[in-house]
């Protein structure tokens, strides 16, 4: 946290302008490194909440368009709704207008580009037929003009202009057939069909795959399956597939195919619900489907580094700066030692994308930098710097854990290959020599310590006591001058061992003798290592005395542990 009494107090210098701006790039930098790793993931959630980022985002950077096939059926749907706002008299003459102003439009800037004069008679003829006032005579002059003038373009090289003529060309005969009656049937029936083919399209080739949402596929078949079956007859379903035979020219139609023909033909629901019911239910999974550009090698198109090249600048200029200051402040044995220290800044300023993940690195940077910083306060006591530390404790705690149950647990597998003890015998051997040096050493020192005598000498009164009380009496010494005699007489033995041990460890013969034992019992031990029934006790032993230390550390001491005491 930033202690703003203590900025009060001092000027804003460099160091803390710099590092107050290095804590806003970096976390702003994280930000978006987040926000494109996890975009594909929340687009759905986007797509309801946020339509607006779609736009940024979608093409620009990933290349994502709507997908073909699926937005060619919601298209279809479409037409059916504006078939059905067709049927207003007013709404229909408005909608000419338009795509007759459209029309003129178009042809007045090809008018500039073509030079013809058949162009300019068929130019004429338009401007003089959208003047007529009989209606009839109107619509019939100009779609007769209209189809001329596509008959020319459709030699001549295709452009925009050219393209866009000939569709509105077709919805301004689309909008004039259906001010016939009976035309609106059959231009339902031919939506339909059509809805039917790019229905048996998606479910062969499945254009979910691509994007990795094949689940919205799968929703769209159980939910139209689900309804169909309630109103599925044997009778029905077989008139259905005979209807549908001759359109798809398929053997086996899929069930998804015939639900869907069902659902579109059903006689008792008007077109307005059936619109309305696939908008509730299924636009949204069609929506949601895209297509990502691939580019030149071959992996989806990804211009994230468009956004990234500003941080990517900003941080290449940081560390070139921060170079220039270790090696002025000779921070390093040689100059070039500053990249390998950082090789982790080194990794995080290549521009591909699997290196992003180095720059988290910069988020224990900022850590540091708020720590050392005079004008911060991060290791306070306040709430949030109490959570921040009870929560890194818990990180830490999990990780050394893993580790440290980790090597425990090759250690014991380690035991189990029965090696341990003739390991342990071995390091023993390989040190006789220092083995020999201490124990001569600590022989002399614990026979003249003076606090040692002392004791060994009250452990050998009260043992020659109790030995002297056991005895069976002399007759010719009395009780107590017997005990006494018995007193003086292991003191006197103890004396003389004691004086024989100093003497040995002073003397060569004596320290040879020492060097002598040492050997032989090491030799023992080696011998001792090989016995089977003693590698297998051993084995056992520390076996479980590491799954024991284990258990001790896999105990979760941060849940006993609370924020406010962190």
């Amino acid at each position: 946290m930033i202690s703003w009494d203590l900025i009060k107090k001092h000027k804003l210098g460099i160091p803390l302008l710099w590092d107050i701006t290095m804590v806003f790039v970096v976390l702003g930098n994280l930000a978006l490194i987040i926000f494109d790793l996890s975009y594909l993931s929340l687009r759905p959630f986007y797509f309801h909440k946020f339509p607006e980022i779609l736009k940024l985002y979608d093409k620009p950077i990933l290349g994502i368009e709507s997908h073909r096939t699926t937005t060619a059926y919601t298209d279809l749907v479409d037409d059916l709704k504006y078939l059905t706002q067709l049927r207003d008299d007013d709404f229909r003459e408005n909608q000419r207008k338009i795509t007759r102003e459209e029309i003129y439009k178009i042809l007045t800037s090809l008018k500039s580009q073509v030079s013809n004069e058949k162009f300019d008679s068929l130019y004429a003829n338009f401007e003089s037929a959208i003047q007529i006032e009989d209606v009839q005579l109107r619509r019939k002059k100009v779609e007769e003009t209209l189809v001329q003038l596509n008959d020319f373009f459709s030699v001549l090289e295709e452009t925009d202009e050219i393209t866009t003529l000939s569709e509105l060309s077709e919805k301004y005969a689309f909008i004039n057939r259906l001010s016939i009656e009976t035309n609106e049937s059959k231009e339902i029936l031919s939506i339909f069909q059509k809805m039917d083919k790019r229905m048996l399209e998606i479910v062969e080739t499945n254009p979910f795959a691509m994007s990795g949402q094949t689940k919205f596929l799968s929703e769209i078949q159980t939910n139209i399956k689900n309804e169909y079956q309630t109103h599925k007859t044997k009778a029905r379903d077989i008139k259905l597939r005979q209807e549908l035979d001759p359109v798809l020219n398929r053997d086996r139609i899929p069930s998804t195919v015939v639900a869907f023909a069902w659902f579109w033909r059903d006689q008792n629901r008007s077109l307005e619900e059936k619109i309305d019911f696939f908008n509730s239910n299924f636009r949204e999974y069609f929506a949601l489907n895209y297509y990502r550009a691939i580019s030149s090698d071959g992996n989806p198109v990804n211009n994230y580094l468009l956004l990234d090249a500003p941080f990517l600048f900003f941080f290449l200029a940081e560390f070139i700066i921060s170079w220039l200051i270790a090696i002025r402040k000779k921070s390093y044995i040689a100059w070039f030692l500053y990249p390998i220290y950082h090789w982790y800044d080194v990794l995080g300023l290549i521009p591909i994308a699997t290196f992003r993940f180095f720059r988290l690195v910069r988020v224990y940077k900022i850590y540091l930098m708020l720590q050392t910083n005079q004008f911060t306060r991060i290791l306070g006591n306040d709430l949030i710097s109490k959570t921040l530390r009870y929560y890194s404790n818990i990180i830490k705690e999990e990780i050394s854990d893993i580790v440290t149950i980790q090597i425990l647990t090759e250690t014991q597998n380690e035991v189990k290959s029965g090696n341990s003890l003739d390991q342990l015998v071995n390091a023993i051997d390989q040190n006789r020599d220092e083995l020999k040096k201490v124990a001569i050493k600590n022989i002399a020192k614990s026979a003249q310590n003076p606090n040692l005598q002392a004791l060994i000498q009250n452990l050998v009164t009260e043992v020659s006591e109790r030995v002297s009380a056991n005895m069976k009496p002399i007759s010719l010494l009395p009780k107590e001058m017997q005990a006494n005699l018995t007193k003086q007489i292991s003191l006197t033995i103890y004396n003389a061992i004691s004086q024989a041990t100093v003497a040995m460890a002073t003397d060569p013969s004596g320290i040879k003798s020492i060097e002598n034992l040492i050997d032989y019992l090491i030799d023992e031990m080696i011998v001792f290592a090989q016995d089977p029934d003693m590698v297998k006790l051993n084995t056992n032993i520390t076996v479980a005395l590491i799954e024991n230390t284990k258990k001790s550390i896999g105990e979760k001491k941060w849940l006993k542990a609370e924020i406010g005491n962190s």
